[in-house]
């Protein structure tokens, strides 16, 4: 019978509280979890991500490799979860070193399934920060102007950048339809 982490992963320093909760197999690599993440977030994988311990200045745990550039990170595809998650409760995942979207990786519970599947998105909330925004600032400059309609900065066309984008809106099922699959 697999076994799976059922993990919360939420992002730093963000209010309300930005979250979604899914199943994913222990035997699962940290690239298999990256990828995970991007789907439940509706993130574009399209900049540099890693996963650290949540110490200060905690070590890379795995990503994408960077030879001779600076502290080593283990390839992620060849990094399986259990090798972390078997002891640690916890990591951080930072993806796009520009924006610094930090997010919290909480083990909740380690499940046995009858039935094999790959992942299984369970719950979350509120919409991820549009890609390139600029961090929480800027993230907190297009939820002001979704409420408002007032650009704090007034140097942009935001109305036609962010499309239907909105911060409370997360449709689980549709997410759903594309991670489990």
């Amino acid at each position: 019978m697999p076994t799976y982490y059922e993990l919360e992963v939420s992002l730093y320093d963000l209010q309300p509280r930005i979250w979604r909760r899914f199943l994913i197999r222990d035997t699962a690599t940290f690239a298999a979890l990256h990828e995970a993440i991007q789907l439940a977030f509706g993130w574009e994988s399209c900049h540099l991500w890693e996963f650290r311990r949540p110490t200060r200045g905690g070590g890379p745990i795995a990503g994408l490799p960077n030879p001779g550039f600076g502290e080593e990170t283990p390839d992620a595809a060849r990094v399986k979860l259990s090798a972390f998650f078997g002891e640690a409760e916890r990591c951080d995942y930072i993806y796009d070193f520009g924006d610094d979207w930090r997010h919290d990786v909480k083990r909740v519970a380690v499940h046995t399934e009858s039935k094999a599947f790959r992942r299984r998105l369970l719950a979350g909330e509120r919409a991820a920060p549009p890609e390139d925004c600029g961090g929480w600032p800027g993230y907190e400059r297009v939820v002001e102007f979704v409420e408002t309609g007032e650009d704090p900065f007034g140097d942009g066309d935001l109305e036609s950048w962010l499309g239907d984008w909105r911060p409370d809106a997360f449709d689980l099922a549709a997410v759903k339809a594309a991670f489990d699959r």
